[in-house]
């Protein structure tokens, strides 16, 4: 009361008051604040704001559940007291009982109303010295921001330091610099705790530092915050990071170690900082090196997205200008160099190749690809001389493992070639880049050739819908791993089986989904009881019945709860980060009941007569009212339970489920050596299922070759008739048509079925196996620790990445045929992008490049492949004419004109 009675001699009286009024008012308050000022108010208040802020902060973390039902406030027959100006009158209206019971909120409205009225009247009264705010207050007062509190008392907050910084530009940079200060913190805290530290701007991990979901997604919490202040001010993101300079290098090396799901919003932040706030209007726009790399791949990227980020770069340079942030354009550029420069200076070698192999090569996720093209090309383009020729010589030191990629390889190859021609090299380089360009296109040529299917397959291009190799001994895990993208499904639509409790609703699904978004459309609503709060659990143990799990809470891992609104007719749930599951429990946790209403009539379900809710039984036909109206169950333990324990009926509403999912590949965790002995028989008679699945796809083959031989002796029996009538043209074609028809339906069909279904197998058991190596990591990671002579080992970023199950299951087969056409593919985009340059088109000649794509890729491949290999031929053979002379005359008009 004290101190609203000296916020009250500080505050203004109305412009309209007489004139004598306001000096003598402006006399008090100029008084009162010198008064306090000399009595070190202003410190006390900040020793306040401290003592509150623990408070505040364990209001926060206690999530309390909050009751259906409260008691009702006695009301007083008397008006509430007028108590202004010290309380106003709704305050006081809402807290008749008690004025003092929201005390601690009172109280720390008082201690940030009264510094800002001091300094108010200090700045308009040169007598008063100015109060002094040190680093301390703007420390309190960006911790009050970020708890999530009352709003008037976050307005108060934001207020005073609004007023003491002097400028919004000055208050939001203060305000971001915290919280990404915070964040970060945290996300080291995070890491320390499963055993990943920071020394010395190094990352270190031992070996069984695998995260769990539940730090996964408290990771992400504080990743997402730090990229919503990256995107929408990235100068002060950037300036973070110019302040402290492990973070950026220190986000890098996280990001081997995380989930492939957290991967997209840690290139997010370090694209921020590299490419600055262009990154987001020119996203789409990230392959543009592939105009000058003839043949680049950049036209892969999104076409659509370059009008929406247009837009979205208007809006924001609009918000700048108001702002008058003019200049941060250029001041985003600098910091941009100082940033990469920054970068350099801190990554080693086997961090950047580490880099480019996880986020370039292994990611079977396009769009991280292409974020990961985005951040080389910046840090490439804002690299000096010395960078970029190491930059460059890392990416060609990875060139030999491109066949282990295979079509995932297209934004390596696109930058690659940008690389290459846009860095100043010595002869000698060159003459190395462009033989080992050639040396890959040779040794995928002689795959090509020498492979057991390669007639079949050149035959069948020609005749069939030609969209897989599916003769393949070895299923291929890159050509065989297709990016799904996530799409809307009804739950009702993948579920195997359903039970039900009163409040769960226990699913199995058809297999194992990666869930992002759950959403829950509720129709035909009951104000008489809706629910209140839903909890979303998710499984990912193989069952052979779903009533095993029913019950068993201690089987499930949750993975949102979310709070409904009265009335409200639809939920998103959405995901911090995907969840695998196999089998998934919605539960009706809470409800708002209206207990007047449940004391009404009821109707009977099978007469329709109205019924008294007490004692609920029908005069008229004996039955019980309380029973499911669906299957006339009876809930003998609960008079009137939400969902039937029977059937799942809900007479207070209908629920629709859809998932924003996509069907994935997963196995059951091993979670003990019981679990491993089951993983182990799993993997034997997956492997015996997989041998009986490829002796039926060699059966195949036979066939396949009859019928290519009946094919090839069919076509000269009738030769073509032009002038001909259609009648005998139609028995040509029937008698070629069937046998092709058969050959479409044994290819196509049979031999597809039965090479996806091995498929399949090999994905899961190299799933298995790759869950079995982790348990293992785990249990000698536990052993080490538990003997106490045993020294931990730990490993850098990168040697982590390198030893771990991480990068496991990202490279094919390097006998596959479609991995050997895909790069073969990429050889060929690579070399005309390096022919556009005199020096090296000089050199490719010399090789003997001409005559390799004559022998070998003249006739092989997609039209659109063999027009490139045209064009690179001619390319060559424009400025090197001599070197026509190795061909046969005949030959010598098809490079005519070109």
């Amino acid at each position: 009361v004290i101190m609203r009675l000296l916020s009250v001699f500080m505050s203004r009286t109305k412009s309209g008051s007489k004139s004598s009024i306001c000096e003598s008012s402006s006399l008090i308050s100029s008084a009162t604040a010198a008064a306090l000022l000399s009595s070190g108010a202003v410190d006390y208040c900040l020793h306040v704001l401290k003592s509150l802020l623990d408070y505040w902060k364990s209001q926060q973390n206690d999530e309390e559940p909050v009751p259906s039902s409260q008691l009702l406030k006695p009301h007083t027959t008397s008006s509430p007291p007028d108590m202004s100006p010290f309380f106003l009158r709704q305050y006081v209206k809402g807290h008749a009982a008690d004025v003092f019971e929201a005390y601690t909120q009172l109280l720390t409205e008082m201690v940030l109303r009264l510094p800002y009225q001091i300094k108010k009247i200090a700045d308009t009264n040169s007598r008063i010295p100015p109060p002094v705010f040190d680093h301390s207050w703007f420390y309190f007062l960006s911790e009050y921001l970020m708890i999530q509190q009352t709003p008037y008392v976050r307005r108060q907050v934001r207020k005073l330091l609004l007023f003491i910084c002097g400028s919004k530009e000055k208050y939001r940079q203060l305000r971001d610099l915290h919280t990404l200060d915070s964040h970060v913190r945290g996300i080291k805290k995070l890491l320390e705790e499963q055993g990943i530290f920071l020394r010395a701007s190094v990352v270190t991990a031992s070996s069984g530092s695998a995260l769990q979901y539940d730090t996964l997604i408290s990771l992400m919490e504080h990743l997402k915050a730090c990229a919503e202040i990256a995107t929408q001010r990235t100068v002060n993101w950037q300036k973070f990071c110019i302040k402290d300079d492990s973070v950026l290098y220190f986000l890098l090396q996280v990001s081997f170690l995380v989930d492939e799901g957290v991967s997209p919003v840690l290139l997010q932040l370090l694209s921020c900082a590299l490419c600055g706030s262009k990154v987001l209007s020119g996203s789409s726009s990230a392959g543009s090196s592939g105009t000058t790399a003839p043949g680049g791949s950049s036209s892969g990227q999104p076409s659509g997205q370059s009008k929406s980020s247009t837009k979205k770069s208007k809006k924001e340079d609009k918000e700048k200008e108001r702002e008058g942030d003019g200049s941060s354009g250029s001041q985003e550029d600098q910091l941009c160099t100082a940033l990469v420069n920054q970068l350099n200076k801190f990554a080693d070698k086997e961090t950047l190749i580490q880099f480019l192999r996880c986020f370039l090569l292994e990611s079977n996720s396009s769009s991280v690809r292409w974020q990961a093209h985005c951040l080389t090309l910046h840090i490439y383009r804002n690299s000096n001389k010395s960078q970029q020729e190491l930059l460059l010589d890392l990416m060609w030191s990875i060139w030999p493992e491109l066949p282990a990629y295979g079509r995932k390889a297209a934004q390596f190859v696109d930058l690659l070639g940008y690389f290459s021609l846009k860095t100043q090299q010595t002869e000698k380089k060159f003459k190395e880049y462009s033989q080992k360009a050639v040396e890959i296109l040779r040794m995928q040529n002689h795959i090509l050739t020498n492979h057991p299917n390669s007639n079949i397959y050149n035959t069948l291009s020609g005749l069939v819908e030609f969209d897989g190799y599916y003769l393949e001994s070895d299923p291929c895990l890159v050509c065989n791993n297709p990016e799904v993208p996530f799409c809307y499904i009804k739950l009702s639509s993948i579920k195997v089986d359903t039970r039900y409790t009163t409040t769960q609703q226990v699913v199995k699904l058809i297999g194992s989904h990666t869930i992002s978004k759950v959403t829950v459309k509720i129709g035909d609503l009951k104000r008489t009881k809706m629910v209140r709060t839903i909890n979303l659990y998710y499984n990912n143990r193989t069952v052979q019945a779903i009533v095993e799990l029913k019950n068993k809470p201690a089987r499930w891992h949750k993975a949102k709860k979310v709070q409904l609104t009265p009335g409200q007719t639809e939920v998103k749930i959405d995901l911090p980060l995907p969840i695998v599951a196999s089998n998934l429990m919605i539960e009706f946790a809470d409800f708002y009941e209206n207990y007047q209403a449940s004391t009404e009539t009821l109707q009977c379900p099978r007469c329709s007569a109205s019924v008294p809710a007490n004692p609920g039984v029908c005069g008229n036909c004996g039955e019980n009212v309380y029973q499911c109206h669906k299957c006339r169950s009876i809930n003998y333990d609960e008079k009137d339970p939400f969902l039937c324990n029977a059937c799942g009926f809900c007479k207070y509403a209908r629920f629709d489920f859809m998932l924003f999912a996509k069907p994935c590949c997963a196995v059951d965790p091993i979670e003990n050596e019981e679990d491993r002995k089951k993983a182990v028989t799993n993997i034997n008679t997956l492997l015996d299922k997989a041998d009986r699945v490829y002796h039926q796809l060699m059966g195949h083959r036979p066939q396949l070759e009859n019928l290519l031989c009946k094919v090839n002796e069919a076509a000269p029996e009738k030769p073509q008739d032009d002038s001909g009538g259609s009648g005998g043209l139609s028995s040509t074609s029937a008698s070629v048509n069937r046998y092709i028809l058969q050959l479409a339906q044994e290819y196509c069909g049979d031999c597809k079925n039965s090479f996806d279904e091995l498929s399949k197998i090999i994905q899961k058991v190299f799933a298995s196996r790759k869950e079995l190596l982790e348990y293992d990591l785990q249990q000698r990671e536990a052993a080490s620790k538990s003997s106490r002579s045993a020294v931990q080992p730990t490993f850098t970023a990168s040697q982590y990445r390198a030893l771990s199950v991480l990068g496991c299951g990202h490279t094919s087969s390097t006998k596959c045929y479609g991995c050997a056409s895909a790069v073969t593919e990429h050889c060929i985009t690579l070399l005309r992008a390096l022919a556009s340059n005199a020096a090296i088109r000089h050199i490719l000649v010399f090789q003997g490049l001409i005559r390799e794509l004559f022998d070998y890729n003249l006739r092989r491949g997609a039209a659109s492949m063999r027009e490139d290999v045209r064009q690179l031929m001619c390319l060559l053979t424009r400025w090197a004419l001599t070197s026509c002379l190795s061909f046969p005359p005949s030959f010598l008009p098809f490079f005519k004109g070109r």
